[in-house]
């Protein structure tokens, strides 16, 4: 089985501001509930990359199944939920701490994740 990357999940259609790599002449998998994606049509589902091949993975979500605060941005050391009021809201992913652990390395790699975030979402004021 092929290893997964970290990925966003797909809500927010793509702009020129929240692209940050285009992948040309790629794979794109589709799992669908019932048809096949017709153009133009959207739908809720997570978007994931198959590091070994480059290739990318769309599975549909159930249209029954509910999160309460669904997971927008998923990275290394955050992740970035949605609430219900429609805020977003980071989280800070389990640290391993051993030998050598740099506190200021971490820091700035978590400003940089948070910042990434913002673009990818959208957020940031202009």
């Amino acid at each position: 089985m092929a290893k997964k990357k970290s990925g966003l999940i797909a809500t927010i259609p793509p702009t020129e501001k929240n692209v940050s790599q285009n992948y040309l002449d790629t794979n794109l998998k589709t799992y669908t509930r019932k048809s096949h994606l017709r153009e133009g049509e959207g739908r809720p589902g997570v978007l994931t990359m198959v590091v070994e091949d480059e290739q990318f993975e769309f599975v549909e979500l159930s249209p029954v199944r509910w999160t309460r605060n669904p997971l927008v941005f998923q990275g290394e050391y955050i992740n970035v939920h949605q609430g219900k009021d429609g805020n977003h809201y980071a989280t800070l992913r389990k640290l391993v701490l051993i030998d050598g652990f740099n506190a200021v390395r971490i820091g700035n790699a978590i400003t940089t994740e948070l910042k990434t975030a913002q673009k990818v979402l959208g957020l940031c004021k202009k």
